[in-house]
């Protein structure tokens, strides 16, 4: 399936994982930097899933590690997100009840502590039923979340990597009248995008980083975005992903039986990105998505979003995990 003739995917998908077990919701998922973890957030279990891939490029249906369960447990983990500095690999994850959980990688193995190396919360985080969080390229040396209640995005600055250190306070709080309970958000891999799932009004929101030396170094996005795309296939938009090469825009629905693609491109003022789709991938067994979505308008379409290499993965509750192949050609 050719969309603009830059981004070519495979309408059927690669792999699929189900749940463990009926009550794993999955909401939030992530590759990790070297590609061969995937980390699926599971909500109503409080834990956070790692799955490994394999040597044929596949990933193993069970999970190899289990983060959330003990006493430093997790409470509604909705989304995350992994960095690499150095030899540091961490693993973020954003709670509904607002806080943002960091893990580190121990050394040269693929576990990570069964304990956060760090969290960020309380009332001078600004963080309010964070459903969406993502490191920012391409130093990540901040991090991103969404203040659903709020509607703002809020950056907090990482201070240190040895031991692993963040603000509790905003480095920079992201507002406009677009944005409308942000569900998801997302970077390009050079950092100058920024797009927003709005689930409250059915809407994405793409902002472009303001000029380093004019915002100190501080990863500072608008004053105003330089799209809105209110595509009216747009039902419940959960999150969002930038492929690596092209800048073409998924955006996952999870109202709708299907993700969408939006192509950027270039005019007089710079960069935009397209109200209609180029393309929509159905997602899941029409039936069972009816099943879920005549009790709930906003639920049983797809949720969460990844792209590492040339895979593509997505997930919720009613499909588990869903891994497509796809091209880009720029």
């Amino acid at each position: 399936m050719a969309f603009d003739s830059c981004f070519e995917i495979d309408s059927k998908f690669v792999q699929r994982i189900i749940p463990p077990g009926p009550s794993e919701r999955f909401e939030g998922i992530d590759f990790s930097p070297s590609g061969s973890i995937m980390a699926v957030a599971t909500s109503e279990t409080n834990t956070v899933l790692l799955f490994r891939r394999m040597a044929d490029g596949r990933f193993e249906d069970a999970p190899f590690r289990v983060i959330g369960r003990g006493s430093d447990g997790l409470d509604y983990p909705d989304d995350v997100s992994f960095s690499r500095n150095d030899d540091t690999e961490l693993l973020a994850v954003a709670q509904r009840t607002g806080a943002i959980a960091v893990y580190e990688k121990n050394g040269c193995d693929e576990n990570y502590g069964s304990a956060p190396a760090f969290s960020i919360g309380g009332p001078q985080s600004r963080l309010a039923f964070s459903d969406g969080v993502a490191f920012v390229p391409p130093k990540n040396d901040y991090l991103a979340a969404c203040n659903l209640e709020l509607g703002t995005i809020v950056f907090f600055r990482r201070i240190s990597l040895s031991p692993v250190v963040f603000d509790q306070t905003p480095a920079f709080e992201l507002k406009h009248s677009s944005i409308f309970n942000p569900d998801g958000l997302g970077f390009s891999r050079c950092g100058r995008w920024l797009a927003i799932a709005n689930h409250g009004n059915e809407s994405v929101s793409i902002f472009q980083r303001r000029n380093r030396f004019i915002s100190g170094g501080k990863p500072m996005y608008g004053p105003a975005p330089v799209t809105v795309i209110e595509d009216p296939h747009l039902r419940y938009p959960h999150s969002v992903a930038f492929a690596p090469r092209t800048n073409c825009l998924l955006v996952t629905n999870a109202g709708a039986n299907y993700f969408n693609v939006y192509a950027p491109t270039r005019h007089y003022f710079g960069m935009r990105w397209s109200q209609s789709p180029t393309a929509q991938v159905i997602a899941h067994d029409d039936e069972e998505f009816q099943a879920t979505n005549n009790a709930n308008k906003m639920e049983g379409g797809p949720k969460g979003v990844a792209i590492r290499d040339n895979y593509l993965a997505i997930c919720s509750p009613q499909i588990g995990v869903k891994i497509y192949s796809f091209r880009e050609q720029v």
